[in-house]
């Protein structure tokens, strides 16, 4: 069972704004590429334009994350509850005009990461799942809520 648990992936996309609604240039751009590979109709358009998972369907094929342009949807191990809501190249100031949830790469998950499993990489914060140890600091420590936790258990 453990065994399994351990390779049960789920699918995520790392934009939760939306491109037409924002300044990112690198954000979702709602071609619907995503939502036309998805075999169990897993992915929808949120509020915001952006596509997003629906964790209870999705079966982590990875279709999705072939389908997708901009290289936004990413698996993740389920037991992995955190994932990066940005994927931008944006920094700073920049970032924050173009979405609300965009990482400014100011590098605070990082600096309070107690297993060194997140990294600042082409202009967005990266979780290193192996060494992750689902402790919540980056969640709490972000500044712009830029890491979620799909439990919500942590704010």
């Amino acid at each position: 069972m453990a065994k399994n648990m351990l390779k049960s992936r789920k699918a995520f996309v790392a934009c939760s704004g939306g491109s037409r609604n924002h300044h990112c240039s690198d954000g979702c751009m709602a071609c619907s590429g995503c939502i036309e590979a998805c075999r169990k109709e897993a992915i929808f358009y949120n509020e915001n334009g952006a596509a997003e998972v629906d964790t209870a369907k999705c079966i982590g094929c990875g279709f999705c994350v072939k389908a997708c342009p901009q290289d936004l949807i990413h698996l993740r191990n389920e037991w992995n509850p955190f994932y990066v809501r940005c994927s931008g190249h944006l920094k700073g100031s920049k970032a924050k005009d173009a979405c609300e949830v965009s990482c400014i790469q100011c590098g605070l998950c990082a600096k309070n990461c107690p297993a060194d499993a997140i990294s600042v990489d082409n202009g967005a914060a990266v979780i290193h799942e192996k060494r992750c140890l689902s402790c919540g600091n980056c969640v709490v420590k972000c500044p712009r809520g830029t890491i979620k936790d799909a439990r919500n258990i942590i704010k």
